[in-house]
């Protein structure tokens, strides 16, 4: 018999960022996101730039993850996040000089900055800006 709930932990460097059961969650993946649900199919992935939806009895609460690695295991979800943050954490107006700074980077392109790192942190502060605006 399946499950009505599953165990989903998501840790990043600095701190315990969630721990406890949940009806089901919500996670950007490398591929694309994805839906785990009690009983899923046992898989790991990376992690990349964007929402990670948590429901829990019909609530549903949403961090801005970037980067790191999710398992999926019959007894859980374990998230390791280079970064993870609730709308609470996030600083709006921090988010929203970090996206016109990425964005004059890009800009003004590769001869001045990586832009490939303007694009993460463009991604990044887009991502943070959603969760708060939510």
């Amino acid at each position: 018999m399946i499950p009505e709930k599953i165990n989903l932990e998501i840790l990043t460097p600095e701190k315990k960022m969630y721990s406890g059961e949940v009806s089901s969650v919500r996670i950007p993946g490398i591929e694309g996101h994805f839906g785990v649900y009690p009983g899923h199919t046992p898989f790991v992935s990376s992690l990349r730039v964007g929402e990670i939806k948590i429901e829990v009895d019909g609530n549903e609460e949403i961090l801005a993850a970037s980067g790191g690695f999710v398992e999926v295991l019959p007894t859980g979800v374990s998230v390791l996040a280079d970064t993870c943050e609730g709308a609470s954490d996030i600083d709006l107006k921090r988010a929203e000089s970090a996206r016109e700074r990425a964005r004059e980077r890009l800009e003004e392109g590769r001869k001045v900055w990586d832009t490939d790192r303007a694009q993460i942190a463009l991604a990044r502060a887009i991502n943070r800006i959603s969760v708060v605006s939510r």
